[in-house]
């Protein structure tokens, strides 16, 4: 489901590295690329099966110029031991901790990343915001991905 928060605002720039390794600057994107910046709670019971649900909805962002981009409220061991447990992977996974999140205001008093789904457009700027369980949902992202983009 979406909501206001930050929509219209600049969208908080960072630099992690993947777990893979690859260092993820938000910048790279802009001008070509929508991102779609999830934040997900590493413990949380269905994060396999989240980012299994995101990753085929990734290849379908990209046919429509997005770009995924997972953030993980975990150090890159723990982060790196969910993404192993989900084969092909399409999309970076950012061991983040709280910095990240905490700019974005996903992160909640205990230190977990709160569901939320940001969609930033080509200049940077958020343009659609979700929270919960529904906004991670890949039908609900690709729903409003399409809305934002036309």
């Amino acid at each position: 489901m979406g909501y206001d928060f930050g929509v219209g605002r600049e969208a908080p720039t960072f630099t992690l590295n993947a777990v893979d390794g690859s260092e993820i600057r938000l910048n790279q994107y802009r001008g070509d690329w929508f991102t779609v910046l999830v934040f997900i709670a590493t413990q949380a019971p269905r994060a396999a099966q989240t980012l299994q649900e995101l990753s085929a909805a990734a290849d379908t962002l990209w046919g429509m110029r997005g770009q995924l981009v997972g953030v993980c409220d975990a150090g890159r061991d723990d982060v790196k031991a969910l993404a192993d447990g989900v084969p092909a992977l399409a999309f970076p996974l950012l061991p983040d901790g709280a910095a990240v999140a905490r700019l974005y205001g996903a992160l909640r008093p205990d230190g977990t990343a709160r569901p939320m789904t940001f969609i930033i457009d080509r200049a940077g700027k958020i343009v659609w915001t979700g929270e919960g369980d529904a906004a991670m949902q890949a039908s609900e992202i690709i729903a409003a991905f399409r809305q934002v983009v036309r």
